[in-house]
């Protein structure tokens, strides 16, 4: 990843976007929790309470490619073709046999999808409460509303700088249009990612400022190096980074789950004690419709989701993966939080092979893809 500093200009326009911006539309609520929220909710809990074998949380690839090149995310190109809609419905189908409380689609980027908002409707069909992640670009009031009549829950915009570097396109300056176009057409939850280190610190907090002030969630993810652990932070950053954790925008007001302080023990001991379940709990499932225990373990499994079933999902719940003690995954900590108090009696055995198939065969190209999945944030 370029390394980037705080520039004189570069505050002056974070400075400038809050002094010159009229005040933002306020996103539209039903509420303190709206009947889709309490849906989510009693799902989750259901699931966490009584059927420990039950997947929270699938992200679920319906296309690979991206409109743009951030210099920390590996995990796009500029030429694959959109998973076609029959597949993406006989996927969404089996993450429904397997009882999943809620499908996250994502990419590469979602909205280039033709079919994105029947597959938003076909989740939501099935059962299932379906997400979406996003950089913004593609939004249009019209689309915006489609997703929202679907039946979708809630959208992560990515949101990393004031102005555009070289490291990150998805900043305020082009995409505040589409953030007053969410809250103005938006009837799901908002949620704005940035990235923490692909722009100065200081403008991860204006953003974080902006996103709050339309009525939208927040969050901050820490980049990761190629070993898919955190890059360390410097005093500096760190003080505004701590700064942004007392605004409170990393957790949404409505779904605890999702908080990420796991994140501040990593900074803080470089270790986090805790029982990861992915692989269970929660999986990536990429556009080959292999299943994946997260994106930084790409490759393991790497087993059809047409054949992954309730004995996998037992041994991978049972599993402890010898990764988990510097794991920054936030999806993988925060399902796996509703069973910390149950046992885990499995070391993971042997070395991992990311560069093999299903039935352990070799396949072509598998080990220059999982290095290419490596560095990617959730």
């Amino acid at each position: 990843m370029t390394n980037t500093s705080a520039s004189p200009a570069a505050i002056s326009s974070s400075t400038s976007v809050r002094a010159t911006e009229p005040p933002p539309p306020r996103l539209r609520r039903q509420g303190p929790l709206s009947r889709v929220e309490r849906r989510a909710l009693l799902g989750l809990a259901a699931g966490a309470l009584f059927e420990p074998h039950r997947p929270l949380m699938v992200n679920l690839i319906v296309t690979r490619r991206c409109n743009l090149a951030c210099g920390y995310c590996h995990e796009y190109d500029h030429t694959s073709p959109p998973v076609p809609l029959d597949v993406l419905r006989a996927r969404i189908d089996h993450l429904a046999r397997l009882r999943t409380v809620m499908v996250t689609l994502t990419g590469g980027e979602t909205l280039l999808h033709p079919d994105i908002v029947e597959v938003v409707a076909h989740v939501r069909a099935r059962g299932m409460t379906p997400t979406l992640n996003t950089n913004g670009f593609p939004l249009t009031a019209g689309k915006i509303r489609a997703l929202g009549k679907a039946g979708l829950f809630a959208m992560q915009v990515s949101v990393d700088a004031v102005t555009p570097n070289d490291v990150t396109h998805k900043a305020l300056r082009p995409l505040l249009p589409k953030l007053r176009l969410l809250a103005e057409h938006a009837k799901f939850r908002v949620r704005v990612n940035t990235v923490f280190g692909a722009a100065p610190p200081e403008e991860a907090l204006e953003v974080v400022r902006v996103a709050t002030a339309h009525g939208f969630d927040a969050k901050c993810a820490l980049v990761r190096k190629g070993d898919g652990t955190l890059e360390a932070l410097d005093a500096r950053s760190r003080a505004v980074y701590e700064k942004i954790g007392r605004m409170e925008g990393r957790l949404p007001r409505s779904l605890g789950l999702l908080g990420e302080r796991f994140q501040d023990e990593l900074l803080r001991e470089g270790r986090v004690d805790w029982k990861c379940r992915a692989g269970a709990r929660f999986f990536h499932v990429c556009e080959d419709g292999l299943v994946h225990l997260c994106a930084p373990r790409y490759g393991a499994p790497g087993k059809p989701l047409a054949e992954y079933g309730l004995d996998d999902l037992r041994r991978a719940f049972d599993e402890r993966k010898a990764c988990a003690a510097t794991c920054p995954v936030a999806y993988a900590h925060q399902v796996s939080q509703v069973d910390r108090f149950r046992p885990q009696p499995n070391r993971e055995g042997g070395e991992e092979q990311p560069d093999s198939g299903p039935g352990g065969h070799e396949q072509p190209g598998a080990a220059e893809r999982a290095g290419k999945h490596l560095k990617v944030i959730q």
